[in-house]
């Protein structure tokens, strides 16, 4: 015999269950809330302790940006702090090849890992991850979190953050770097050490031409700029 469901039944089902959400939601943010809010202040003295200054999202250059957005995070202005769909490709990816190798993480989720979990490959740590950047999300702007992000992304050759790395790369500040040597800093988070273009400019400029490719197909830049700006000299400090 099928058992049927009134509607108030239905419904007191659904309230249920939102208000389960609802509290568990709550209970996340009295207990994550406190360290999240002290993600400024951290990004500030680590990068302090690096020799770097802290440098405003309002003095980046707006390729820099574009080029980070398009290669890390491409959805980073939408998401919640985590990319389900990203998530999903790399669970695939892990599952298939029996590893945690895929990360599918976000600008907002790369932030967190950094500053407030250890870099260890574990399924538990990714799950903190997640809800911590949910959490971030909650509290920061999605223009506090690039440029917290920005402030603290190792970049390299003892680098944290970007205005280090422009001076180290380029004896530039951050908001006189060129495009060319935007795009190129935008490509080092993935692998500082093999992509400095300091030791290995092959590779450092074969990454540069992936996150043009990239921009091109987020619509940042059309293919002519792209080769423009890879035209360019790097003015690279040595």
């Amino acid at each position: 015999m099928k058992r049927k469901f009134s509607l108030a039944g239905l419904l007191l089902i659904m309230f249920l269950s939102i208000g389960a959400g609802w509290g568990g939601w709550q209970l996340l943010l009295a207990r994550t809330g406190p360290a999240v809010q002290l993600l400024p202040s951290m990004v500030r003295n680590r990068l302090a302790a690096c020799g770097g200054t802290y440098v405003p999202l309002s003095e980046m250059p707006p390729m820099m940006l574009r080029a980070v957005v398009s290669t890390e995070d491409n959805s980073f202005w939408s998401n919640p702090g985590i990319d389900p769909a990203g998530i999903a490709r790399s669970l695939v990816a892990d599952v298939t090849t029996f590893s945690l190798e895929q990360g599918g993480s976000t600008i907002t989720q790369e932030l967190v890992r950094n500053m407030l979990l250890n870099p260890k490959k574990t399924l538990g740590r990714k799950i903190k991850e997640m809800l911590l950047a949910l959490v971030v999300t909650h509290y920061y702007s999605k223009d506090a979190i690039l440029e917290m992000y920005l402030n603290e992304i190792y970049l390299g050759h003892g680098a944290n953050g970007v205005e280090l790395a422009a001076r180290i790369y380029f004896n530039a500040t951050p908001d006189a770097m060129s495009p060319a040597q935007c795009v190129m800093l935008a490509g080092l988070p993935q692998a500082p050490s093999l992509y400095d273009p300091l030791v290995n400019l092959h590779a450092a400029r074969e990454r540069q031409r992936e996150v043009l490719d990239s921009m091109v197909q987020s619509r940042y830049i059309s293919a002519a700029e792209a080769d423009q700006i890879y035209a360019k000299p790097l003015g690279l400090s040595r």
